[in-house]
């Protein structure tokens, strides 16, 4: 299966660089990956500070076939993120939302505890919303994307399944 992931990463990075929607050094770039490339591992990391230690799934991804094409995309689509109406960067940043937030007096004030989000979000849909995203943005801005919304789709199905 890494075999094969690694070569559909390389055929799409070919497409995109016959294409010239990157130049030889981002193609040269994204096709050095270990030969053969690493099977991604798997590990959990314990939550010591819950009543019963859970373990929270990690997956490592260094030297695995998607690496250099998740960080490609990262890059990517990273600003558009950042413009996102529900963007947060941290912990300080989503306290300083809660104290700049006026509630009225009748508010009624509700707290949830989300568990696993991340994995709870349908990868198609989650695709589908990242590919809308991607095109309003440049929309917005009134210039082309930079890669076509298609590569973006099929570059997100290869790192995510």
């Amino acid at each position: 299966m890494v075999l094969e992931t690694s070569l559909r990463v390389k055929q799409l990075v070919s497409e995109l660089h016959q294409h010239k929607h990157i130049d030889d050094m981002t193609n040269r770039w994204l096709c050095q990956t270990p030969n053969p490339p690493r099977i991604p591992v798997f590990y959990t990391l314990t939550k010591i500070h819950k009543p019963t230690p859970v373990g929270r799934p990690i997956i490592s991804g260094c030297g695995g076939p998607t690496e250099r094409l998740s960080s490609f995309l990262d890059k990517l689509l990273q600003p558009i993120a950042l413009k996102q109406e529900s963007y947060l960067k941290d912990t300080t940043d989503f306290i300083n939302f809660i104290e700049r937030t006026r509630v009225q007096k009748n508010a009624i004030l509700v707290s949830m505890d989300v568990t696993s989000l991340y994995t709870n979000i349908p990868q198609e849909e989650g695709i589908e919303t990242v590919c809308e995203a991607y095109d309003a943005f440049y929309k917005e801005l009134k210039e082309e994307t930079p890669i076509p919304t298609e590569y973006i789709k099929r570059a997100l199905k290869l790192i995510l399944h």
